[in-house]
């Protein structure tokens, strides 16, 4: 498609009506008549080759093609319309930009904080929104516009995505802190021994990297509980004789707020912590913001985890 045959003021149009699932609401919002608006959506329904939009009793009912473009159109008007009132530099004390964002345990316990206390200081008005998709979905995700930012331990093989690793965590043990059998130090006997809460780490398959290195050693580890998040770790840790394995920039986190013992652990596994993006945001300077700012703020919070 030509670009230059485009009416770029269609895509106004397309937002509103997928945005207040009413013809008549998106014509009130943009300023525009009812006659006017369904003219326009009429031209972009055929620039798309689809109907876009389905009538139920509740209003319009976008389609699949419409939902697919929904996203890459509200991120385009997003980027045009902060370049144009704010000019080329972005600020973020003046931007309105909204960031969807999937941070995993460490991103959203430890990292998201400081984020959010960052932008309140800078009187900002970004929105940050965090997301829960699946690993093996992001690649979708980030195609349609839906996820901007991933933060994981595993890298995602695309052409589509840049991948850029921010730093290294290695692993410490979470257990409570009158433990029984647990002092400052734990032997990989002694580990293996415990009772353990597990969390599975999503885009893996199989045994987890520490029963295989447990394995290898001719060990065992006894699974008691599977968690999902990280969140749950804590207060079962808290009131039990059970352990967690978690980043050790996490676990600094949780063993200050929950009054948690951290304890090295005895497989010194180590682990790359890797930022991914949609090429298409590469060289978008509120972006590059949002990665420059994560990045710091992990590199500062594993360093005082170090400690």
């Amino acid at each position: 498609m030509n670009l230059r045959s485009v009416d770029l003021n269609l895509l106004t149009v397309f937002d509103a009506v997928i945005t207040e699932g009413s013809v008549t609401h998106a014509a009130e919002k943009i300023g525009m008549s009812q006659p006017a608006m369904s003219i326009a959506l009429s031209r972009f329904r055929h620039m798309a080759k689809d109907e876009l939009f389905e009538r139920t009793g509740r209003g319009l009912r976008p389609t699949p093609r419409a939902l697919e473009l929904a996203a890459p159109i509200r991120r385009a008007l997003d980027i045009v319309t902060d370049a144009l009132e704010h000019g080329a530099d972005f600020d973020v004390s003046r931007s309105d930009r909204a960031f969807n964002v999937v941070l995993s345990g460490i991103g959203e316990i430890v990292m998201l904080p400081t984020l959010m206390r960052r932008l309140e200081v800078a009187r900002s008005n970004i929105n940050i929104n965090t997301r829960h998709v699946a690993h093996t979905d992001m690649q979708k995700e980030m195609h349609y516009g839906n996820v901007d930012l991933y933060l994981w331990i595993v890298p995602i093989e695309s052409s589509e995505i840049v991948c850029t690793q921010i730093g290294n965590t290695s692993e410490v043990c979470l257990v409570r802190e009158n433990h029984p059998s647990v002092g400052d130090s734990l032997s990989v006997k002694a580990f293996a021994g415990l009772r353990h809460v597990t969390y599975h780490m999503p885009g893996t398959y199989g045994p987890s990297i520490i029963d295989r290195e447990l394995w290898r050693l001719g060990l065992k580890r006894e699974h008691g509980m599977s968690i999902h998040s990280y969140f749950d770790a804590p207060r079962v840790i808290s009131q039990t004789d059970m352990v967690c394995t978690v980043p050790r920039v996490l676990g600094r986190h949780l063993a200050r707020v929950h009054g948690l013992k951290m304890v090295r652990s005895p497989l010194q596994l180590e682990f790359p912590v890797f930022l991914q993006w949609p090429r298409a945001l590469e060289k978008d300077e509120g972006h590059q913001w949002l990665r420059e700012t994560l990045t710091e703020i992990f590199k500062q919070e594993e360093a005082l985890a170090e400690t």
